[in-house]
């Protein structure tokens, strides 16, 4: 009796064990390459006024956040800036965003500019007037991902080409 008792505790301890040892396997799975928060700088200059851009891009198992500033040379003052976000589905090196909402600067109490993001929810009069004007709802794109950068090449507007700005980016791990 104390041997099968003692064998029936064996047995348990193994399912406990390659319980415990499945989990902590699960948990020691890293993330895909992408996930991360990635950056893109660029200068433009618009006559002689030089604008610094800034984009960060912060992507989760399945949702995005990109944040664009604007901010002229030798200056912390945001001129404006633009937010998206929403959530995203990968499949190999195949990305589909679909957005759920946008963003827009802040205002300080003497209506500057901030560098923080006021969200407006699909649905809201500024998401539609975004929608209004070309941004699409959904997009899709490809991706190259490392260590330490993103290459990412979407469709923004859906015109069937990236040609356009902010298409085709190489973001730096930050």
């Amino acid at each position: 009796m104390k041997k099968q008792i003692y064998e029936l505790k064996v047995i348990a301890g193994v399912i406990l064990l390659t319980f415990l040892m499945i989990q902590s396997c699960d948990r020691l799975r890293e993330d895909p390459d992408y996930i991360g928060t990635w950056q893109y700088t660029e200068k433009i200059y618009l006559g002689e006024v030089t604008v610094n851009i800034t984009h960060t891009l912060k992507l989760t198992d399945g949702s995005f956040e990109e944040v664009i500033i604007y901010r002229r040379d030798n200056t912390s003052a945001v001129m404006t800036l633009l937010g998206l976000k929403g959530s995203i589905s990968v499949s190999d090196d195949e990305v589909n965003f679909t957005l759920t909402a946008v963003g827009e600067c802040l205002k300080d109490a003497v209506n500057n500019c901030t560098a923080t993001v006021e969200w407006f929810p699909k649905g809201s009069q500024t998401y539609n007037d975004y929608l209004l004007i070309g941004m699409s709802e959904s997009f899709s794109g490809a991706f190259e991902a490392d260590e330490y950068y993103l290459w990412l090449v979407r469709d923004m507007n859906n015109d069937t080409d990236t040609d356009d700005d902010w298409e085709d980016i190489e973001f730096e791990r930050l």
